[in-house]
């Protein structure tokens, strides 16, 4: 009571305020998804950036194995040479020259999806959040 017996006065909310309250909230949720979709764009070009440098030199690595490997194989005819070229790049690739780039490579690469994967995830957040933000300003501007 306020000293007239009278309670003293409470904010009336009315729909309308509700709803422009929403829109700000959904403007901010907007905002934020941008911001990550961004941050997810930058990131995801990044780690593709980082798989095609890494497959580059790794195929530089293995091409320069191949050359030394050529000279010494003893298969009669094409088709052995190239099991014994492809027995010794597997030998090379688990725990020989080779080993250490190619796990580099294929982490990469897997770094490299992993960042798509989280790109097409912001973006679907970000154009559901946009939906939702042009959903709230066509009823705003119906009822305004």
């Amino acid at each position: 009571m306020n000293g007239n017996n009278t309670h003293p006065q409470q904010p009336v909310v009315t729909a309308f305020d509700a709803l422009v309250n929403r829109a700000i909230d959904i403007r901010d949720a907007l905002n934020g998804s941008v911001q990550q979709l961004n941050l997810a764009i930058e990131y995801e070009a990044a780690k593709r950036r980082t798989a095609k440098e890494l497959r580059s030199s790794y195929e530089e690595a293995e091409a320069e194995f191949v050359a030394e490997v050529m000279p010494n194989l003893t298969g009669k005819n094409a088709e052995s040479r190239k099991a014994e070229l492809d027995a010794a790049l597997v030998a090379a690739r688990r725990d020989g020259p080779l080993a250490a780039k190619w796990a580099q490579m294929n982490a990469a690469a897997y770094d490299a999806e992993d960042a798509k994967v989280g790109l097409d995830t912001c973006a679907k957040t970000y154009h559901a959040t946009e939906a939702a933000a042009n959903l709230t300003a066509a009823i705003l501007n119906a009822v305004a």
